[in-house]
Order: C-alpha cells, then structure tokens, then sequence
C-alpha cells in the first residue's frame, strides 16, 4: 500500500470574502505560492522521514519538533486565501493547482491535531508481543504467524491472542482516532468524516456505492464458485459454514507454486521485467529499494514517495513466497510512477492529487503474474501449472475486490454515523459475504476494517487498471511485458505525475467514463479460460 506522507487525507472548504489579501510571509511581506509550496514539502518530506523510520527500523517518532517548526502552516488565513485563487482562476489547472494546496494545508492542519493519537496507535503495534504458549510474538508478526501455520488449533490460538490484543489495545485507539477525526470535522463545518472526505477528493460516492453493489452482486456467484473450488483442495474435511477466520488465509497460500517463486530470484526478475518493457531500473538512482528482513520493519510493504521525483524509498519485507513478488512489483508501480514524474511539475502536481491513479499503475504492473505467455516464459510453469495458478490468483483478486467493496460501504456507516459501529459492521458483513461467523470474530475488524475511504482509491484503480491492461494488449499484443513500446506508453502515463484523475485518463485511454463494467467482463473471461476441465 502505498503509504502517503500523511495517512488521514482531509479537506476543509469555506466560503470566502469577496476578495483576501495573500496572508504575510515571515519576512512581512505578502506570501508568494512559491514560498508556500516549498514549505509544504519541505514539511512533507519531515514528517514522512519521522514515520518512515518507524515503519523501517521501528525507531521511535518523535514529530513535535516537526510541528514547531511548522506551525505558522496552521492558518485558517492562508485556507482562506488559496480558495479566493481558486474561486478566481478562468484556467481549469490553476483552480486544480490552488485546490490541492488547500487540501494539504488542511492536512496538515487536520494532523496537528490527531497526530499524537495517531503514533500512539503506531507505536503500540511496533512494541506489542503476544504471548503464546510461552512463546513471545511480535504483534506485527502474528497474521504471519497465523497465515503460514498448518496445525489448525495453533491458529486458532495463535488468533485468541491476537484478538485479545486487537481488542484490548488496537480497537480503543482506533476508535479514538475516529472519535477525534470526527469531532475535527465538525469544527471545521462538515457533518462527519463521510462529508468531508467526499467533497474534498471529489468522490462521488452516490456512484461509488452503485459500482460497489453492482460489483458485488455481478461477481457473487463467481466467488462461492472460486470458494468451494478452494475448500475443496485446502479443507476437504470442512464444510463451508464450518471455516473461519484464521483458516481462510490458507485459502490463499501458494506453496504448491511457492518453487518458481525463489528469494534469491527476486530483485533480478524484476530488474529484467523492468529491461524488457524498456526501463533500465539499475540506472534510476532515484529509487531506494529496502528489501532487508529486520524483525522490527513493518511487514506490510510500501512506497514512500519523499520528495518526487528525487527521493523514492520502497520497503518490502521478503518472506520467501510468491507474495514478494506480487508486491514488489505493485510497490515498483508506484515507484516508477513517481521516479519518472515530470521533474518541472509544481509539488501539488507531483505529489497530491487523486491516489487511485498510482494504485492503477500499481496494480497493471503486479498483474503481470496473471499473464499466461508471462508465467509460462519467465517463470517457467506449464499448461495444468499455469490454468490453476491463474485461478487461486482470480479467487484471490475476486476476494479482494469484494472485501474493497464491503471495506468502503461499512465506512460509510462507520463515519457517517455516531454509534456503536459493531452492530452495523456484523449486519453488513453477514449480508455481503458467503462465510458464517461466530460472535468472537466480528470485534476483531470492527475499526480494522476501516482505511480512512483510502478504499475509494483502490477500487478507482481496479476499474482503471482494467482499462490499461486491455490498451496494453491492443497496443504490444499478450507479451506487452516485452516490448519497450510499452514502457514508452507508461512513462507518458507517469510522466503527468497526479495531475490528471483516473476518469481523466480513462478519456485519454478511449473510455466515455470510468466504470466497472470493463473489469467483471475480464473476470468472467478469466474464470472462463481458467475453468478445470470436468
């Protein structure tokens, strides 16, 4: 996932004077959007080095200092006066401009406030152990653990644990993080959280919420296909309704393929993909890819774009399976993205702007692995090999396509309602998904479910990404991982930097809108093609 300089992505809008004088500047002299620009970045790059450290090598964080420095950003005035710019600005791209600035200041402003909850949060997750049958587990460690588990009663008491942790440590401070996100939104004029977020990233979630339930019911049937299919060759003793949480990782698990997938094979396979489409990664001294296993580095693996396009770090914390592949390349699309950025680009362009557009690169680049002509002539499987890899991948990407779709829709609830969200959480869960659930499993996702509508993002890029993969093929045929006219046809997507908006490139791709229609018409002919014989 790619992680943002900020994690929490606000917006405060206000109706403006007639006319505002640019607010003054250290010097007393009337600030310039040239100053303003730097010190945003500069105070971007700051606080994302703090929480960097902290993801990387678990050191501690310590942002007041950070904010000292920077407090003179935290001025309704200057909110104020970038939205007279915007209201005043004939060019569509100077108002897109002055917009974004405002939405960072209102970041920033909205962090100072939430930024101690925040790294409490974090915190608790880098220190915590479970304790296990006298074995001491690293919090961050423990869905390995459970994930890579074979004994079916360790899981479950290696999940126990974890859920009296999640429960008695992660959920409170969670739950504080979107009381005060709240009660934040409410001082600066919006309803609640779902207001603001939707109004200030231009989301319309009337739409998001018919794609979801179209996405839903149009891919039901295929995932209780897919399901059975798994339980059949993973739990061909339990029925559907006997499965739970700590067993269903192991429906994803990839050992049988786990062999073509060697750590040692990793970081040169990529490097000879990223050659292939025309990109010589060695010579981009821009990217600073960590892939060193540290117990305290954060396992879930990320993209930290610190300044663009100077200074891009990737963290991935191999475990020796075909994921780090799959990640590695979904964390290298949001790399390249950033690395190959027009340079002359102002920050807001380069940095800001709608993320379900780097996740779309992201995931065009991970999707290779479900590329047939790729798997067989790089990777090295064969016929039977390569139909049921594709199909633990569609199950797989169908599971993850519907959690995105019930992740967003329960937000809703969760931010737009004040109440106890475990209620309304076990009630959408039961209705969307095909699993039974017993009452110990519903608190453990009740707040970690949410991502704060970053949901939105993801599922903007799977509609999106559909789009590209389906240009690429038009374009350099099925091995369009082999042909530099695609890595041309990339860098003049990346080159835009977050100008444009996924329903933007969708326009310059050929598409009328952006729509989930393209990607259920590629997941039924993948389960088509990947279908066993009888």
């Amino acid at each position: 996932m790619l992680r943002k300089t900020l994690l929490i992505i606000l917006l405060f809008q206000v109706v403006t004077p007639a006319a505002v004088e640019a607010p003054p500047g250290p010097d007393g002299q009337p600030l310039t959007i040239e100053y303003l620009r730097g010190e945003l970045e500069d105070f971007g790059y700051e606080l994302a080095e703090a929480y960097y450290v902290l993801d990387a090598y678990g050191e501690e964080v310590d942002t007041e200092p950070i904010f000292l420095r920077y407090a003179h950003l935290d001025d309704q005035a200057l909110v104020y006066w970038l939205r007279y710019l915007e209201d005043e600005a004939d060019n569509p791209l100077m108002k897109r401009s002055y917009a974004f600035l405002a939405r960072d200041l209102e970041d920033n402003q909205l962090w100072f406030t939430i930024d101690e909850l925040y790294y409490e949060y974090l915190a608790t997750e880098a220190a915590g152990i479970i304790k296990v049958g006298g074995e001491d587990i690293p919090y961050r460690e423990i869905d390995d653990a459970i994930f890579y588990e074979d004994d079916r009663d360790r899981r479950r008491e290696l999940w126990q644990a974890e859920r009296v942790f999640i429960i008695e440590e992660i959920n409170p401070r969670l739950g504080n993080i979107v009381e005060a996100t709240r009660r934040r939104c409410r001082e600066l004029g919006y309803a609640d959280f779902v207001d603001y977020y939707a109004r200030t990233r231009g989301r319309d979630f009337s739409q998001l919420t018919a794609d979801c339930i179209y996405i839903l019911g149009a891919s039901r049937d295929l995932y209780e296909t897919l399901v059975r299919e798994r339980l059949e060759e993973v739990f061909p003793e339990l029925d559907l309704e006997d499965i739970r949480s700590y067993d269903r990782g192991q429906l994803w698990r990839t050992e049988d393929f786990d062999a073509n997938f060697s750590a040692d094979a990793l970081i040169p396979l990529w490097v000879e993909f990223a050659d292939g489409i025309g990109i010589n990664f060695q010579s981009l001294d821009n990217i600073l890819l960590d892939s060193e296993d540290r117990p305290e580095k954060e396992p879930r693996a990320a993209c930290w774009p610190m300044r663009v396009p100077e200074d891009i770090r990737v963290l991935v914390k191999p475990s020796g399976d075909f994921y780090d592949y799959e990640t590695l390349f979904h964390e290298m699309g949001h790399a390249l993205h950033f690395a190959l950025t027009d340079p002359e680009l102002p920050y807001e362009f380069k940095l800001l702007g709608d993320d379900g557009v780097t996740e779309a690169y992201a995931f065009t680049l991970e999707n290779v692995f479900e590329n047939p002509a790729y798997l067989r002539e790089v990777i090295g499987m064969e016929g039977e090999e390569i139909r049921r890899f594709r199909r633990e991948q569609l199950y797989s990407e169908v599971s993850s396509l519907r959690y995105y779709c019930f992740s967003f829709l329960y937000e809703l609830v969760l931010h737009g309602v004040e109440a106890d969200p475990l209620p309304s959480y076990r009630e959408l869960l039961d209705a969307i998904s095909i699993w039974e659930h017993t009452e110990e499993e519903y608190d453990t996702g009740v707040y970690y479910t949410n991502e704060d509508f970053y949901t939105t993002n993801y599922l903007c890029a799977w509609m999106l990404e559909a789009m590209i993969r389906e240009q690429l093929i038009e374009r350099f045929g099925d091995e369009w991982w082999r042909d530099p006219g695609t890595g041309e046809f990339l860098r003049g997507l990346w080159f835009q930097g977050n100008k444009p908006t996924p329903e933007e490139i969708a326009a310059e791709l050929g598409y009328p809108e952006l729509t989930p229609i393209p990607l259920i018409e590629r997941l039924a002919q993948e389960e088509a093609v990947t279908r066993p014989a009888d």
